[in-house]
């Protein structure tokens, strides 16, 4: 199974009354198909165990270093989605 080793990484919770979700945003540092320092924005998150993320569509991703948890709605998540980062934004940062 294919996994994607990130660094500068971030647990971002997606506010929604009826099904709030947690994607992961973060920068790549090994991947086969991606290039180092390209960012991920991933798809729903289902688990997070230790140093492991591991998503809807079956991705696995290692998280390298301390991260960040921010609050975002869905117009945000477009925008990260985009390539913009979450401090570029300035979320909310969860306490």
């Amino acid at each position: 199974m294919k996994k994607t080793t990130v660094e500068d990484w971030s647990i971002i919770h997606i506010q929604d009354k009826l099904s709030p979700f947690k994607v992961l945003w973060a920068i790549v540092i090994q991947d086969s198909d991606l290039e180092k320092g390209h960012y991920i924005c991933t798809s729903r998150i289902l688990f997070i165990e230790q140093n492991q993320v591991r998503t809807h569509t079956g991705s696995t991703y290692e998280l390298i270093g301390k991260g960040r948890e921010y609050h975002a709605s869905y117009a945000q998540l477009i925008l990260l989605i985009e390539g913009h980062s979450p401090a570029e934004l300035n979320l909310e940062v969860v306490i």
